[in-house]
């Protein structure tokens, strides 16, 4: 989809703190060998539920949009999006992150994404799909949040290769120009991969994790050694990676080379290379590897998270051309161009 007249005016987010993998060992890990062969350095554990994370961001990112473009910004869609427990059963996060922001009553949608990690990159597809249909929608919000960790989601070994971090994040979309330009986005999906993080499991009437840790290393397993292998999900990962990678950078006008930075999932060196790098043919230094490594996967909030780091620091730049990459269990992919605009003075105060 070529994207015209859309734009990123507010970004946000919101980490816990960083804990070493050499720290002791919490209630429920037992061992961060699998981290370290992946090269994890930390990951990001918080206090705050995955709700309260987002609503922090989402704070961050109204500010700056309201600072951008000078006048307060009153979102008619907001998004939301969680792929762990929120800390309530039988609720709705996305109204109270609306509700803790101000937004209040009017208007629109309040929506909860269910694409897993690629919630918040899906959420953009989403999201200017309805800006650029409705003349009434004129911005949106999407936030998201996860606070992994306890006995029902250990950080550091519920999953394969993959360390889970905790995070709020925060996306203003508008029609008025900010931070970046929206060029073109791109989304794939394969259902039939939808097994691999359910395994052998039983339907129950009631989760699990409170009781006992989910284990998704199990689950994959089980899945693996019906269909194939490895390899057979590597094939088709790698044909929708480079299906919406290449649809989105046609649909912007732009090839690979010209992309300044690949924000993707922070996935480890292990799997980003099987996942990532090898069916983009792109070196790690092209993503933001380094800062994955330091704050874990951060359920939705990936993405989110290296461009604000991107932004803020200085490592992309005016008119750079910036790919988010979105891949979520079940299985989602989504690809989004961005092009960088100029950096308004006080952006980062």
């Amino acid at each position: 989809m070529r994207v015209a007249d859309l734009y990123l005016t507010g970004i946000g987010s919101d980490l816990g703190a960083l804990t070493p993998v050499a720290a002791p060992l919490a209630a429920g890990e037992f061992s961060r060998d699998d981290a370290v062969r992946t090269g994890q350095l930390s990951t990001a554990v918080a206090e705050l539920s995955g709700p309260e994370l987002a609503v922090r961001a989402g704070r961050k990112a109204l500010r700056q949009a309201r600072d951008l473009t000078g006048e307060p910004v009153w979102p008619t869609l907001c998004l939301h999006a969680g792929i762990y427990h929120s800390g309530v059963d039988f609720w709705h996060a996305g109204s109270y992150v609306r509700d803790q922001l101000g937004l209040g009553a009017g208007p629109g949608l309040t929506l909860e994404l269910g694409a897993m990690s690629n919630s918040v990159v899906a959420g953009l597809d989403i999201a200017a799909s309805v800006l650029r249909g409705r003349p009434d929608h004129d911005t949106a919000l999407i936030t998201a949040g996860d606070r992994f960790g306890g006995r029902g989601f250990p950080h550091w070994g519920t999953d394969i290769g993959i360390v889970y971090g905790d995070a709020g994040s925060a996306l203003v979309l508008s029609k008025r120009p900010g931070l970046a330009r929206i060029r073109a986005i791109a989304s794939y999906t394969d259902p039939s991969l939808e097994g691999l993080q359910r395994g052998d499991e039983p339907f129950r009437q009631a989760s699990i994790a409170g009781h006992r840790g989910l284990d998704i290393r199990r689950r994959k397993r089980q899945w693996l050694a019906r269909h194939g292998g490895a390899a057979a999900v590597d094939t088709r990962n790698a044909a929708a990676v480079s299906s919406v990678v290449k649809t989105a950078l046609a649909d912007a006008g732009v090839d690979l080379p010209d992309i300044a930075k690949i924000c993707a999932p922070h996935y480890g060196r292990r799997l980003l290379e099987t996942q990532v790098l090898r069916p983009l043919g792109v070196p790690e230094q092209r993503t933001m590897t380094e800062l994955g490594l330091r704050v874990g996967h951060l359920g939705a909030s990936d993405q989110v998270v290296a461009l604000e780091h991107l932004l803020r620091h200085g490592e992309a730049g005016p008119a750079d051309h910036v790919l988010l990459l979105g891949i979520g269990v079940g299985m989602t992919w989504t690809a989004v161009i961005l092009q960088l605009g100029p950096e308004p003075a006080g952006c980062w105060d």
